[in-house]
């Protein structure tokens, strides 16, 4: 290290490293984070806090989203596969490539009109089912009471 030195007493070593030579080593990777470097010498030093948490939330993004890749790509496979596979019959066709994106159903994304058509229908759905269950159970008794 540059600005670095040992200190001997008694035969310990210590090693003695200015705080320039650190910040001179940290400024870099906060310019990477896209920090200016005006910022990183006389800005706020909270600032770095936060060019740090936000460098950490777009890593953790970018991953997600690579994932999110690959699990398209995966899907493609899979679909994909049946033709590809040595003794598939002729004719044997791959499976359709999915409709919609994956986030198209979260329900992050969903608009409220589209949440409450939902609940409408979950509703309506749970009423047919219980409908034709009262209608089964009725026929059931009606019978065994002839």
């Amino acid at each position: 290290m540059g600005s670095s030195r040992f200190i001997s007493k008694d035969e310990s070593k210590v090693e003695v490293t200015s705080l320039t030579k650190l910040f001179e080593e940290q400024c870099p990777i906060y310019m990477a984070y896209g920090m200016e470097y005006n910022d990183f010498w006389y800005g706020d030093a909270y600032l770095t806090k936060f060019y740090r948490e936000s460098h950490k939330l777009k890593v953790k993004q970018k991953d997600e989203e690579l994932w999110m890749q690959g699990m398209y790509i995966y899907e493609a496979l899979c679909d994909v596969s049946p033709i590809l596979h040595a003794f598939s019959k002729k004719g044997t066709k791959p499976l359709p490539f999915s409709e919609k994106p994956y986030l198209f159903n979260s329900e992050q994304f969903k608009s409220e009109e589209e949440k409450e058509q939902e609940k409408k229908n979950a509703e309506l759905i749970a009423r047919l089912h219980f409908e034709t269950w009262a209608r089964e159970t009725k026929k059931m008794f009606e019978k065994q009471n002839k």
